[in-house]
């Protein structure tokens, strides 16, 4: 049965009525039926289409400050030729870089992010994606600029080179991706010539040099590509905002109108990419992090049709439960593994799959796991459809439609685009799809469990070494190591054999936790007059009780948290460890317990903070204290299974493990977080401590774990107090909080680093990542002054737009570039400058150090209306009001557990940001991140070094200056590897001096390139830059340019650190710079910040 050809297409025509727009008359057609809607929804939509058939859903939000676009085009990259792979997310780039009405290849982008936006694009198989959120009255601008890129765009050929450059520094900076290794190694195991074979990233060789030996113009393939593929036709927009509906499909259908309808060119007829060559076989990967995964994956049809009724989301039904005698939890008695799941793909290339994250034993016995899946698949199977199953499923979805809580305008177009892209989605169904099962139909159950049967599967399994399998064959993008096995025709009859029953695996049975009181306890509902703070409830020397009953949502949903502090939760790294696994382990056994609850809708948590336990749930606020009551009680009375510890010491291993497998620059962060943290402890130390721990140890910290405790409980939402207050006795009687004055009202601190310039530099612990990266972290006043705050914030956008601009477009530095501020809790703000690509990162610091000069002018002058629409889109940010319950509990959550209980933190941050003036920007940088007017400068730069360059010692840190050792690594780069460090050394101060002198000589920056290489290399290393890229050299002459013409860039920064750190064994570099080797050392010497004060006195409603 072909379920897309059996089932008739819906009708898109007839529900449609022509009209035009109000303000100039522009037709379109509009759909005049009902739109399904969830009853919560209190949106306003319209389905309409334009005359080049583009389909648009307009979605009005008359409580959002932000606006949100995403236009998705049925295309991606299943229809790259095959001799230019890459070529849709190669054109995805391209599209950036300028329209004929925005020309400027920034614009886009920095329109976006000066008016508090965000933006992104992405290429998958079979879609390509635009999409943006802003301030809602920005909008309009963005959507013109978004516009521009499908009706006018410029695809400058200057613009060719560099994005081809961005687009394989992306590749390499996936190639360490597990995910991306294990789907680029499932479709070369697919039908030869499938679409699904193809390489969908792109790289320099797959588009530039096979254009070249193809003897083919890049440029010109991209705009036939574009110009076949790029139509109206098979293009979805989705828009939201707080603008009335008319004038949304004004910009609508004035904007896109324009779009070229060229048909609907993508191929759609194909076979299944998983021919029967490729069934009844195991494929072992090795991956590059330490993990064990198996993916049971099965050929399916295509069910987008089947949306109300879906027969595979029923086999997931089963499937995924976790509850007693589940598969999940018979495979987790076995050791065999720790997580499961199945779901179902659509499209052409549809598969099922059941994803097991594996234990090692689990994935050596993967024959008795897959036994385990087909022994549950039979009993699925003989039992046969149920429709009380159907049903229960549809009654849990509805509840869930019905009480939806409203999301951001960005989440929602997102999430809306994927819906109306299905042309088997009736208009009707536009907003609500799969959200409601309309009917039960036994036979396509029936016809889809055929499906999964042993005959008709493969397996994945990942891991970092398969014992005793030789995986000798390499996927030719990834690398991924692999072989082939076919599994025994004896093994697949047993699978299908009906001997395999195992005792402990059954079906489930009905849900008793199914919500059934959606009464709301408030009928004064204030909307946006609503009470933004909670109250008070309870206060003594070990527990405080807040409430706020819902006043804005009129919705039967609540949460309800406890932050719960004790002294010996990360008193040592080896507690901090045991308190990990606590929480781990009780979530585990909660799941099992709970999962009734959690498929209808209920969720509960057990987490670390860090210096706390966070326990809570949320959902529907009828079931929530019982729901509580029983995550208390077993957290209270947990008891360490020793097969489960095991389980979870080895995925602690692993996780300490894959630490050094993370991308270059999440390591700097991690470092950093490191060195500024006094609760933070090393991975290789917690990994070392982890070996320590035994079950009776463990057992003994969790007894002891409650002993001394001091309790935040919030309660927010469709709740009154007697039900908080009834909750909160329950809370004291469980864990009987007892104080401890030493500790209650201590808190996670911050090292307060001395004024100074730190470095901190290693090698990236893998050794096939090619990528380096600098995280440059400067100081910019404590965290507690909220004006200065404001101030980093307004400087955040501008300051990212000019170091994505200079250091990622203008001298391709890497793909991974951008600023942000980053504040502590209790401490410091900073501004973050970060890259990660392949050049060394002494090269990476000098344009660093250029930019921070150059963007003091730039900030001198930025114009008013530059100043006025970053200010106005960050106060609308903060008066943005929260969406839902669980926004507004979170928000409240963070105040009461820091003790800073600002709860009117938005709105005074409004009101400061109003007052600033456009002259404090200036002021702020010269304060804090300008090194040449800084009193007190001080900042910490993390650098990794990829093994595939050059990398500086100690030794060289402390003799040479940071000019030198730039240039020599951008020397060695290309190949000159017998170059004699002194005479570049004195080749620099050679030229500085005579450009010092005559300011003329030495401008031609290629004939001090000549007399460089002239001086510095020896007759050994006379080859300069052959086989190496063009992009090397010009790194070279950039940097000689830097130095030679811009020297100031370089300053001296000894003058800024009083303290002489060479007793503790770290090393000063000639520019001044502190080589921290041993941080511990470091802390060590350092304040730290004091405990922020709370804004105001609370005093409690009711008496202890």
């Amino acid at each position: 049965m072909d379920f897309c050809k059996d089932y008739p297409l819906p009708d898109w025509t007839s529900g449609f009525e022509h009209r035009k727009t109000l303000a100039s008359q522009l037709p379109y057609e509009e759909y005049t039926g009902p739109l399904e809607k969830a009853a919560s929804d209190t949106n306003d939509y319209k389905l309409i289409r334009l005359p080049n058939n583009l389909v648009v859903m307009c979605a009005q939000d008359a409580t959002t400050e932000s606006a949100a676009a995403t236009l998705s085009v049925d295309v991606g990259a299943n229809m790259d030729p095959v001799e230019l792979q890459g070529l849709a997310h190669f054109l995805e780039h391209m599209l950036f870089m300028g329209t004929e009405k925005y020309p400027n290849e920034d614009e886009y982008k920095t329109y976006i992010s000066q008016h508090g936006g965000t933006y992104n694009a992405s290429t998958s198989y079979d879609k390509t994606k635009y999409y943006f959120g802003i301030a809602n009255s920005s909008f309009e601008g963005a959507l013109d600029r978004l516009s521009s890129f499908f009706t006018q765009p410029l695809f400058k050929k200057d613009c060719v080179d560099r994005e081809l450059c961005a687009v394989d520094s992306e590749y390499k900076g996936l190639k360490n991706s597990d995910i991306w290794r294990s789907y680029t190694l499932e479709g070369k195991l697919s039908r030869p010539g499938h679409p699904r074979t193809k390489f969908m990233v792109g790289s320099l060789e797959t588009l530039k040099q096979s254009a070249q030996d193809l003897g083919l113009d890049l440029h010109e393939e991209l705009l036939k590509f574009y110009n076949k593929y790029y139509s109206s036709d098979i293009m979805k927009l989705v828009i939201c905002g707080n603008y009335p509906l008319d004038q949304l499909v004004e910009w609508a259908v004035s904007k896109f109108s324009d779009v070229k309808s060229r048909g609907d060119n993508v191929q759609r007829d194909l076979e299944h990419p998983i021919s029967a060559e490729f069934l009844g076989k195991a494929v072992f990967y090795e991956t590059v992090n330490d993990k064990h995964t198996m993916d049971i994956s099965f050929p399916v049809p295509d069910t987008k049709a089947l949306y109300r009724h879906s027969p595979f989301d029923y086999i997931s039904h089963f499937i995924n439960h976790k509850g007693r005698d589940s598969l999940m939890a018979y495979l987790k008695r076995q050791r065999w593994a720790t997580e499961l799941s199945a779901s179902v793909s659509t499209g052409t290339d549809a598969e099922f799959t059941v994803s097991i994250s594996a234990t090692p034993e689990g994935l050596e016995k993967y024959e008795d796991v897959l036994r385990g899946v087909f022994a549950y698949v039979q009993m699925l199977t003989s039992s046969g459809p149920q429709e009380w199953v159907q049903q229960e499923m549809s009654s849990i979805m509805r509840i869930g439609f019905d009480n939806k809580d409203k999301v951001g305008a960005l989440r929602w177009v997102l999430g809306h685009t994927r819906i109306i892209h299905n042309k088997y989605v009736a208009p009707e169904h536009s907003l609500s799809k799969d959200e409601a099962y309309e009917k039960f139909n036994y036979d396509d159950i029936v016809h889809c469990l055929g499906f999964i049967n042993p005959r008709n599967f493969r397996v994945f399994l990942g891991a970092l070494k398969h014992k005793s399998i030789d995986c000798s064959e390499i996927e030719p993008y990834f690398k991924a190591t692999y072989h082939v096995h076919c599994l025994s025709d004896d093994f697949l009859q047993e699978l299908a054999s009906d001997s395999l029953h195992f005792s402990g695996l059954s079906l489930p049975e009905q849900n008793e936790c199914i919500p059934d009181d959606f009464s709301i306890k408030n009928a004064n509902m204030l909307g946006d007059a609503a009470v933004l703070r909670p109250s008070l409830l309870k206060l003594n020397g070990n527990f405080e009780l807040w409430f706020k009953q819902d006043d804005q949502f009129s919705s039967p949903k609540g949460v309800i948290s406890l932050n719960i502090k004790g002294p010996t939760i990360n008193s040592s790294p080896q507690n901090w460890i045991m308190s990990n696994l606590y929480c781990d382990m009780l979530n585990s056994e909660l799941r099992e317990d709970l999962f009734d609850y959690t498929r209808a809708g209920q969720e509960f948590w057990a987490m670390l903070g860090n210096l706390s336990v966070n326990m809570g749930v949320w959902g529907y606020n009828s079931k929530l204290p019982d729901l509580l009551a029983v995550v208390m009680e077993k957290a209270k009375s947990f008891k360490v299974d020793d097969a489960l510890l095991s389980i979870h010491m080895a995925k602690y291993k692993q996780k300490y493990a894959n630490i050094a497998n993370i991308p270059p620059s999440q390591l700097c962060a991690v470092y950093k977080y490191y060195f500024v943290s006094a609760s933070e402890w090393h991975h290789e130390l917690l990994e070392s401590e982890l070996a320590k721990i035994t079950p009776a140890k463990l057992q003994a910290h969790v007894d002891s774990l409650f002993d001394v405790t001091r309790i935040k409980m919030s309660m927010v939402g469709n709740f009154d107090e007697a039900e908080a207050l009834s909750v909160a006795d329950n809370v004291q009687a469980v864990f009987k909080p007892t104080p401890n004055l030493g500790y209650d009202l201590s808190r996670s601190r911050e090292y307060k680093f001395e004024p100074g310039y730190y470095v901190y530099q290693a090698q990236v612990p893998n050794e096939g990542c090619v990528n380096s990266a600098v995280l440059s972290h400067i100081y910019c006043g404590p965290t507690a002054d909220k004006r200065e705050a404001a101030v980093l914030e307004i400087l955040e956008a501008l300051v990212h737009d000019s170091c994505f601009a200079q250091l990622r477009t203008k001298h391709q530095l890497g793909y991974k570039v951008g600023a942000a501020s980053r504040s502590y809790p209790v401490g410091r703000s900073e501004l973050v400058l970060r890259v990660e690509g392949e050049s060394n990162p002494m090269y990476v610091t000098m344009h660093i150090n250029r930019f921070i000069r150059d963007m003091q002018q730039r900030l001198a002058e930025i114009s008013d209306e530059q100043f006025d629409d970053r200010v106005q889109s960050l106060v609308k940010a903060y008066l943005e009001r929260v969406k839902n319950i669980k926004q507004e509990a979170g928000r409240y959550s963070i105040e009461v557990n820091t003790g800073v209980y600002d709860f009117g933190l938005h709105k005074s941050m409004a009101e400061i940001l109003q007052s600033i003036a456009k002259e404090e920007l200036l002021v702020f940088w010269n304060k804090y991140i300008n090194p040449s007017t800084a009193p007190a400068y001080t900042r910490i730069d993390v650098q990794m070094w990829s093994t595939k360059i050059w990398r500086p010692t100690v030794s060289d840190f402390k003799e040479y200056s940071a000019k030198t050792l730039a240039l020599y690594g951008c020397l060695h780069s290309e190949g000159n590897d017998a170059m004699d460090m002194d005479k570049v050394d004195a080749f620099i101060a050679t030229a500085i001096a005579v450009r010092q002198e005559q300011p003329d000589v030495g401008s031609d920056a290629e004939a001090l390139l000549a007399e460089l290489k002239s001086a510095t290399l020896s007759e050994s290393g006379a080859v300069y830059a052959e086989g190496k890229s063009k992009e090397r050299a010009t790194h070279t002459s950039t940097a000689l340019e830097l130095i030679v013409k811009d020297h100031e860039t370089f300053g001296n920064y000894a003058d800024f650190s009083r303290t002489n750190f060479a007793t503790i064994g770290m090393d000063k570099t000639p520019d001044g710079l502190w080589i921290m080797a041993d941080y511990k050392k470091l802390q060590a010497t350092q304040e730290m910040y004091g405990s922020d004060l709370p804004v105001e006195v609370f005093v409690p409603k009711y008496s202890s």
